[in-house]
């Protein structure tokens, strides 16, 4: 062990005092921010601006369903958007308003017609192929102004009809120890969803790291000089312990920026509605935590062994996907995971200790997840490490060596073999 955080000490050192750490750890943040930032901007921007018309037959049904478009919250819709009504009109008229688009006079225009034999005969023209954002929402105040106007008709007043097409504000509840608590299912997926993310980021990115570092010391012949006063097995240990503490050391550094950049807001909502509303909770962050280190040891001890059976590091590449896989089919199945998190086939995917970081994470997100299994996750993640750490080593003692040929699998599972 102390040869192990010898080169470990070593392996901490030189990258945090890289460049490459520094840039890498100021520039992450800053994109991500930028691009959330610029997300969104689009969706605050995503109706547009300017003016569009309703057109119709019928001038009650226009002016109704002028004012069910307006009626939007200001987040679904554009502050500066003007909705003119031009009412009565024929279809004749169409081509007067297609002029008025091409020309960028008006953003499009919402056609209602009456007919016999349907309610409504409605259509939307614009100067975009797919205008799929306002669809919804249209089509919803469509809905309103007739059944608006079938209401005005039978006598009701302006204020029952407001009444009855009141939206319903439904509250979502999550059952955790046998009490109901309120839980805001959006809020929770997208907490759920960016935790899985960061998860999977980091245990990959690190673990990447790890076999990049071995075959950039193993090309530079580092690796002789190390070797005359070190074991194989102490110089893997050390470089996966100290790849990892970099890693926790850069999720620190984000986290502390996340903090400084939220404000006083932040650390006072915590506990009182805050990242909790999001489903970050203390207990989540330790778990957290716990599922990032036995994910990165995992894959790092695996990283190691296959880095050390290659003589370049274009060659990593080639083995990345195989432990990517893993981690990306709990992102593929996130939706599935969050809607049945105690299904069996979730349950078996969660226990399995290659995808457990991620998926055990997802259904801590949807669910009070039993004691015993998380339990179970543990153990079997930390046989898996031990596993994986002493077939690396095996391949590692012997991989380092070699230059100049790729083994074959054969090969190492002789390997492995060897005393």
């Amino acid at each position: 062990m102390r040869e192990a955080w010898l080169i470990a000490r070593r392996e901490y050192l030189e990258r945090i005092r890289s460049r490459a750490f520094r840039i890498s750890t100021v520039l992450i943040p800053v994109i991500f921010a930028m691009i959330f930032s610029i997300g969104a901007l689009a969706g605050k921007l995503r109706g547009g601006t300017g003016r569009m018309v309703v057109a119709s037959d019928d001038p009650v049904l226009a002016e109704s369903a002028r004012a069910e478009l307006m009626a939007e919250p200001i987040g679904a819709r554009p502050s500066s958007l003007r909705v003119d009504v031009r009412a009565p009109v024929t279809e004749g008229t169409l081509a007067a308003l297609n002029a008025e688009v091409e020309s960028k006079a008006i953003e499009g225009y919402l056609w209602l017609s009456k007919k016999p034999e349907a309610p409504v005969e409605a259509s939307y023209a614009s100067r975009e192929s797919a205008d799929f954002v306002r669809k919804d929402s249209m089509k919803d105040a469509i809905g309103h102004a007739l059944v608006r106007e079938e209401l005005v008709k039978r006598g009701a007043t302006s204020g029952e009809v407001g009444a009855l097409l009141t939206d319903v504000d439904l509250r979502t509840l999550q059952v955790k120890n046998g009490k109901a608590v309120v839980a805001d299912a959006t809020k929770g997926f997208w907490g759920a969803y960016l935790m899985a993310f960061v998860l999977y980021f980091a245990v990959v990115f690190y673990a990447v790291n790890v076999a990049q570092s071995v075959v950039a010391e193993k090309t530079s012949r580092v690796f002789e000089v190390l070797l005359a006063s070190s074991k194989p097995e102490s110089l893997m240990l050390g470089k996966v312990m100290g790849v990892g503490a970099v890693g926790l050391t850069q999720l620190a550094v984000w986290t502390v920026f996340l903090l400084l950049l939220s404000g006083s807001s932040l650390a006072g909502a915590i506990g009182v509605g805050g990242l909790a509303a999001f489903g970050v909770t203390p207990l989540r962050v330790v778990f957290f935590l716990l599922y990032f280190l036995l994910g990165f040891f995992f894959y790092s001890a695996l990283s190691a062994g296959l880095g050390a059976s290659v003589s370049q590091e274009s060659e990593v590449q080639q083995f990345n996907m195989l432990l990517v896989l893993p981690q990306v089919i709990g992102l593929v199945l996130i939706a599935y995971i969050l809607s049945n998190p105690g299904a069996w086939p979730v349950v078996l995917l969660s226990l399995f200790p290659p995808c457990t970081p991620i998926v055990m994470c997802l259904r801590m997100a949807a669910m009070a997840v039993p004691a015993w299994q998380l339990a179970l996750s543990l153990v079997l993640m930390v046989l898996a490490i031990y596993g994986a750490a002493w077939v690396a080593s095996r391949i590692y003692r012997v991989g380092i060596l070699m230059y100049g040929k790729r083994p074959t699998l054969p090969e190492m599972l002789r390997w492995i073999r060897y005393s």
